[in-house]
């Protein structure tokens, strides 16, 4: 029976900070890779650091022997960089490899030619390519839960604005940081059923309109404005070729939330594996409970 002990983590942004603090939490031995020294950071018990240069193969190969299992959580402009890294991990004899993808629709073949999805779906049929050398699990967890309450993804609370597509009522699916982490910790528990799939994961399936009905519980007293797109499609459509002719962050941003509210793709997960790595399916009232936490007085 296969089993993951030794566990490599490549990158320690938001996500990976949250990941490696689960995977530490869960009883994993781990690596984190860097590639320069940081004495001044504290890390989780017993998590060991290791520099590397990401560019040299073969150091990264021996650095990774003996790794049950390597975690990748690298930033999206790094994301084909991950084709040296799989290859280094094939040839340390690395049993599975979890690429930095985590996106809502970067599995879906009718978003694969988005601008912010070619290089993870690039890693992905790199992935499948090389099954037979080194297995992998690929994550879709839908829009992460604190990027919709806590930053101005669907409304912005501090100017205390929102611009709702339509009637704001596609589903949305969502999960948090900490429950991303989890899943990725379950499935490297529960590796049989776990391997070489594409696992649906998410915690809440939201709206605009529910969520902008709690921002708008927890300012009481303030006035919000609320602008409408009347006609999603043809907003998508534009904002897709904007993207596609200047493919730059705040461009890239905007055709994102579109694919997520526009209702042209759909959002959410009718189905999820959630039972296999773990992951409990959570409330409206747990939904709520965020909020109060984040601007509850």
């Amino acid at each position: 029976m296969t089993t993951f002990q030794k566990i490599t983590l490549i990158g320690k942004g938001l996500f990976g900070s949250v990941v490696l603090s689960e995977l530490a939490s869960a009883g994993f031995e781990v690596t984190l890779l860097s590639r320069s020294e940081k004495p001044d950071e504290v890390l989780p018990g017993g998590v060991r650091r290791v520099v590397v240069d990401y560019n040299d193969r073969e150091s990264l190969a021996k650095t990774l022997s003996g790794q049950d299992a390597v975690v990748s959580t690298i930033t999206t402009q790094a994301a084909l960089s991950q084709k040296l890294i799989i290859d280094a991990a094939i040839q340390a004899r690395v049993k599975r490899f979890i690429p930095s993808d985590f996106g809502s629709l970067t599995t879906n073949p009718d978003a694969s030619h988005f601008p912010h999805h070619v290089n993870f779906v690039e890693i992905q049929k790199y992935l499948k390519s090389k099954s037979d050398e080194i297995e992998y699990t690929i994550f879709s967890v839908g829009a992460f839960t604190e990027f919709l309450v806590n930053y101005s993804l669907v409304f912005d609370w501090k100017s205390k604005t929102a611009e709702v597509w339509g009637d704001g009522t596609s589903p949305i699916s969502t999960t948090s940081l900490g429950g991303a982490a989890r899943a990725i910790v379950g499935a490297l528990k529960n590796p049989e059923p776990t391997k070489n799939k594409n696992l649906f994961v998410h915690e809440h399936v939201v709206t605009q309109a529910q969520l902008l009905s709690l921002a708008k519980k927890y300012s009481l007293g303030v006035e919000w404005d609320v602008t409408t797109v009347e006609d999603p499609a043809a907003e998508f459509d534009r904002l897709e070729a904007l993207a596609n002719k200047e493919p730059e962050m705040p461009n890239i941003l905007a055709l994102l939330k579109a694919s997520l509210v526009s209702g042209k793709y759909q959002g959410w997960y009718k189905d999820v594996d959630n039972d296999l790595v773990g992951v409990p399916v959570l409330t409206e009232e747990d939904l709520e409970a965020t909020f109060a936490k984040a601007y509850g007085s």
